[in-house]
């Protein structure tokens, strides 16, 4: 039986996946990135916080307004720092320090160590899902050019109810991409198959499908964990 999880903060709409964390508002999450940028990490982050509701996208889409003493201005200098098209790219550090400037607020970060054993890593990574936390993931390819996607649920194979999921697919949104009309995912990463096993052979295990793609083998390199603190949760979940 194939069985599939979704983070519970999202949900579907016409125009693309929204978060229930503004219900009045019903907030678009999904931030579409410029072709000749490296700053996919720092739109993760943006598309992360607007899905947890720390921030609106009308807030990300007008942070020059805000003055530089104020959260988001701060947060705006440490975007500016990376310059405008990012081009030496960001790494897991980065990522975790401008999820950072939110942490007053309830925000909490976990940089994830890439495990030894590549089902404890995507293990990992589910779990993070399951605890209503959002995962940044970082993906390479062979040649070194590197990519950062949400992963907003799983998909796995189970036999059945006494046997444990095996997890096949990481379901992700991309901001290279256009938003899903009909799901809450844009792009889709293959672990492992039904039977466990490694989709490639080598360095480069999982496969990476694109909204309009060839799938290329990739790997798994780098992840940070986002989420709400238990007080500041409990007023969307409890």
């Amino acid at each position: 039986m194939n069985r599939m999880f979704v983070s519970p903060w999202l949900s579907v709409s016409p125009n693309g996946p929204v978060t229930f964390a503004h219900p009045k508002s019903h907030d678009l999450v999904h931030l579409r990135q410029g072709e000749m940028d490296g700053a996919c990490g720092p739109y993760c982050v943006v598309m992360t916080l607007i899905a947890l509701g720390v921030i609106t996208r009308e807030d990300a889409r007008s942070l020059d307004s805000f003055d530089g003493r104020t959260r988001l201005g701060r947060f705006r200098e440490s975007l500016a720092i990376f310059g405008a098209l990012v081009s030496d790219g960001t790494d897991d550090f980065d990522v975790e320090w401008l999820v950072d400037s939110f942490k007053r607020v309830g925000v909490t970060t976990e940089v994830l160590e890439v495990a030894s054993r590549r089902k404890k890593t995507i293990r990992n990574i589910a779990d993070a899902i399951d605890d209503r936390k959002i995962p940044i993931v970082g993906v390479d390819w062979e040649g070194g050019s590197g990519h950062w996607l949400l992963v907003i649920g799983y998909q796995g194979y189970q036999a059945n109810d006494e046997d444990e999921l095996q997890i096949t697919h990481l379901l992700c949104l991309d901001p290279t991409s256009d938003a899903p009309r009909v799901s809450l995912w844009n792009a889709v990463i293959e672990v492992f198959t039904e039977e466990g096993e490694a989709v490639n052979e080598g360095r480069f295990y999982c496969q990476h499908w694109g909204a309009n793609d060839t799938p290329t083998a990739c790997r798994i390199d780098q992840s940070v964990v986002v989420g709400r603190d238990k007080k500041t949760e409990a007023n969307f979940f409890y």
